[in-house]
């Protein structure tokens, strides 16, 4: 989900939504497949496992949910023929749309919504986003049988009878119209999961669909090949307004050869965000394909607290300190990195990015809630000593993961290495370069000392950062245990505050604080991307949360 429009209530969704649209334009079009790429390998096309953006782009485009984000922020019916919110908040009512069908041809009805659901809070399905059923949205039971404590999956307060799905909650949720959207609340069809077992998802041949699109027979997507194609879903209920009968994809994890498959007229759009790429080509064309696409997404240092799974000893005992923490996120020149690396994007003041969401006064939240992130070398020399102290330590060996499959991912562990280690004496950062997959699956683990993640908000609405470091997030990887921060958003997600903008956004803002004050975890930048795209390719929306790319509507210009 990329948006959520306030219902009822004083926060206006400020979420980058961009048709990506312009004028003029190098390249001569003619009526031909969009060309499309995706820097990393998606994983998996099952909606309850997926855990990254690329997978969720790909699964976005090919399955449908209740509601559908569209280009004006807006969390409008989809497979949903009307939806009934109960005047206490705490029930809604689903009627589907008639004659709805799975890309098989069978029937796609309510009790298909259902089993997903439970599939997906299931714990034995290890969903990470089972959290917005739960945590977010606190449908009843959902944490219970997440937990373990409820082991009868039927408990979950949400039942189908005919066409009908009425959903009970345990308190109001004022976006759950935009959770409706997410992946983790698709429709899975029973019999496919039955037929392939732990398989399923793990090919395109290996799913069945649901949504505006379908692989393309024999150019699908086996799990491990790097160009496949989607075309239009025949069976889609909204088929007429799927703009482009075909659109190509192929993973090009080198940005320097996008940009060149791009100038050739083999992509219609591409990054630009390393420093070097963006001074070289931000005026190409005369300027007319460049696209600033402006994310709701926040890239951070997590710092693994758990006392588990570390490179060595001191490293779990130097990680636990909060000292030691704080001497790092001091030790920090985000200025200095996003000017170095990140055109375009802005130093963190917090989790929350800037240009998600505003107050109820109108201030953006960010802003807002800013806290004191600052680089101070000589404050953090200070907490270093009395840190190393503390643990009995003189010196430190801290290993740093991030990608291997962006050039500029490795140029800051580079920077990071030699600053920290200038700044804080007696540190050694040691690299840990390694595909993105990977990186996903250490930091899950807790096999990191330092992990670089980058979190694109679900919904444009501050909990949707807010949450991922409560203990019971399935995104917690750093196992952050801060009873203050846990205490704030807790305030912010339960009656009376829950319903009152200012008393929920100053929650948000305590959570905020607590994070800082306990040097939780690193904000490091807000994240832009800079883009060129072909002028011709008309229709694409570009969601800042959620969805990134809705491919419906998109199309070359003849």
């Amino acid at each position: 989900m990329k948006t959520w429009k306030k219902v009822g209530l004083g926060t206006v969704a400020l979420v980058s939504v961009a048709v990506l649209a312009a004028c003029g334009g190098s390249k001569s079009s003619s009526s031909r497949n969009p060309q499309l790429e995706l820097t990393t390998d998606i994983s998996t096309l099952d909606s309850a496992t997926l855990t990254d953006t690329y997978s969720g782009e790909i699964t976005g485009n090919t399955q449908e949910g209740l509601t559908r984000v569209n280009n004006k922020n807006v969390a409008v019916n989809a497979f949903a023929k009307s939806i009934k919110e109960s005047s206490d908040g705490l029930t809604y009512t689903i009627t589907l749309r008639d004659g709805l069908k799975w890309s098989d041809g069978s029937s796609l009805t309510a009790k298909d919504f259902i089993y997903a659901w439970q599939r997906a809070i299931n714990p034995a399905t290890g969903s990470a986003y089972a959290y917005l059923l739960s945590d977010a949205g606190h449908i009843k039971n959902a944490a219970e049988i997440n937990s373990g404590k409820i082991k009868d999956l039927n408990q979950l307060g949400a039942v189908a009878k005919g066409n009908v799905i009425t959903v009970t909650l345990t308190q109001p949720v004022p976006y759950f119209k935009f959770l409706l959207a997410e992946p983790v609340f698709y429709p899975v069809q029973k019999a496919a999961v039955d037929k392939y077992g732990k398989q399923y998802g793990t090919s395109s041949a290996k799913t069945v669909y649901s949504g505006p699109f379908i692989f393309k027979k024999n150019a699908g997507w086996t799990g491990t090949n790097e160009s496949f194609s989607l075309v239009k879903n025949p069976n889609y209920y909204d088929k007429k307004d799927v703009k482009s009968k075909e659109i190509d994809f192929q993973v090009v994890k080198n940005p320097n050869t996008a940009v060149q498959l791009y100038k050739s007229g083999k992509l219609d759009e591409t990054p630009i965000a390393s420093p070097d790429l963006y001074a070289a080509n931000k005026d190409y064309n005369g300027g007319k394909d460049y696209v600033p696409l402006k994310e709701a997404t926040t890239a951070y240092i997590e710092y693994n607290q758990s006392g588990k799974g570390t490179s060595n000893p001191t490293a779990a005992k130097a990680l636990q300190n909060q000292d030691i923490r704080e001497a790092i996120n001091l030790a920090t020149n985000r200025k200095d990195i996003v000017s170095q690396f990140y055109p375009g994007s802005t130093p963190a003041t917090g989790f929350v990015p800037a240009n998600m969401a505003k107050t109820s006064t109108g201030e953006d939240f960010s802003k807002y809630a800013a806290q004191p992130y600052t680089y101070d070398v000589a404050k953090a020399k200070e907490l270093w000593t009395k840190g190393l102290k503390e643990i009995g330590a003189t010196k430190v060996n801290l290993t740093y993961t991030t990608d291997a499959d962006k050039p500029v991912a490795k140029q800051t562990a580079d920077y990071l290495q030699t600053s920290l280690a200038k700044a804080l004496p007696g540190l050694t950062i040691t690299e840990k370069i390694v595909p993105f997959q990977q990186r996903l699956k250490d930091s899950q683990t807790q096999n990191f000392d330092m992990v670089l993640t980058l979190w694109g908000g679900d919904y444009a609405e501050p909990s949707t950062f807010l949450n991922l470091f409560l203990p019971t997030s399935g995104q917690n990887d750093g196992k952050v245990n801060n009873p203050a921060y846990v205490a704030a958003f807790n305030k912010a997600a339960t009656l009376p505050d829950v319903l009152d903008d200012a008393a929920r956004n100053a929650d948000y803002k305590d959570a905020e604080k607590a994070l800082y004050e306990e040097s939780s975890f690193n904000p490091v930048y807000f994240r832009t991307t800079p883009s060129l795209k072909n002028p011709d390719l008309k229709g694409l929306t570009f969601h800042g949360t959620g969805l990134n790319y809705d491919l419906k509507s998109v199309y070359i210009k003849k």
